[in-house]
């Protein structure tokens, strides 16, 4: 279970609709909650319509009243404000994050805009590198991304957890923080993999496609086998835990096939991974991730995989 949740908030209303979703995280597990606010270089007035919080003591005096309004009934909640020179807001969360040593961190996603350019620049991922690279023992913290719908509301309690899954052992490590979410809040999971049509192969798989079609679709059928039996495996697995769970491969573009099965499915929980190539790179492309983070009306839990190198740092 998870037992420590970091919750970066920046004093905006938007940032807060998180709240509930660590609360009730919090409830479910008895965990201990740490509010963190980051003071940032040079910044705006205003954030999000809101008068931002440039001070130490006005963000001190933000995260008390936030306690004592939301969070009285846990009482394991605690609150720091991160006022040392940093490099960037996720070199800031990953050294509160070395002292405090989070399980998970919940962040909320600041609507559409925010998910075209701070995903694609790569934000969420900087924090998980930079957790790795700052945790003493180097653990891969996922991050809970909570997104609100058209209406500015969270989905919670979430009631389905869709893991796309890409045949590759050391690229599943959304697993064990899924099946953690799943046995907490006592909902059910499913485990899915999407075999491409040949028309829809893409790079050296298309031109191979188009030249040797049958063989090509011989291919594609032992590997609709073989993931069928790999998803087997992991559900009996996830099943003597416990947890709630079923596998499905289904023949679809990756993207589109989890699309689809998260419409049809009502999942409002995707989990990903932040590294998803196989090795026969039959399953997923690499555009994949960042077009189901934009299109999907689901909250995100991004999960770095074993195989993701440790880069550098980038800047913001």
């Amino acid at each position: 279970m998870f037992k420590h949740l970091l919750l970066p908030l920046d004093g905006t209303a938007m940032a807060e609709r998180v709240i509930p979703v660590a609360r009730g995280l919090a409830q479910a597990s008895d965990a201990r909650i740490t509010l963190l606010h980051v003071i940032e270089r040079s910044a705006p007035k205003e954030k999000h319509g809101q008068a931002h919080l440039q001070s130490k003591d006005s963000a001190e005096a933000y995260l008390r009243g936030l306690v004592a309004r939301e969070f009285s009934s846990l009482p394991k909640v605690d609150w720091h404000v991160h006022d040392e020179a940093a490099r960037n807001l996720a070199e800031s969360l990953a050294l509160q994050a070395r002292e405090t040593q989070p399980d998970l961190v919940v962040m909320c996603a600041h609507g559409n805009q925010w998910l075209k350019w701070r995903l694609r620049g790569n934000l969420a991922q900087r924090i998980l590198y930079a957790l790795k690279n700052r945790s003493p023992s180097k653990t891969r913290v996922p991050v809970l991304l909570v997104q609100p719908d058209e209406r500015g509301q969270v989905d919670y309690p979430f009631h389905h957890i869709l893991v796309p899954m890409d045949g590759a052992d050391e690229h599943e490590e959304g697993l064990q923080p899924a099946a953690q979410l799943a046995l907490q809040l006592k909902i059910p999971m499913l485990l899915f993999t999407a075999i491409p049509p040949a028309d829809a192969l893409r790079g050296e798989d298309s031109a191979t496609a188009a030249m040797l079609p049958r063989a090509t679709e011989e291919v594609l059928r032992l590997a609709e086998q073989e993931a069928a039996r790999h998803l087997t495996v992991h559900v009996r697995e996830l099943q003597g835990m416990g947890v709630s769970v079923s596998g499905r491969v289904m023949r679809a573009d990756p993207a589109e096939g989890v699309l689809a099965t998260a419409r049809e499915m009502h999942s409002d929980l995707i989990v990903l991974g932040t590294h998803a190539l196989s090795a026969t790179q039959a399953f997923w492309s690499a555009s994949m991730t960042p077009q189901i983070l934009h299109q999907a009306r689901a909250s995100f839990l991004l999960a770095p995989g074993e195989g993701d190198p440790l880069l550098p740092l980038p800047a913001e």
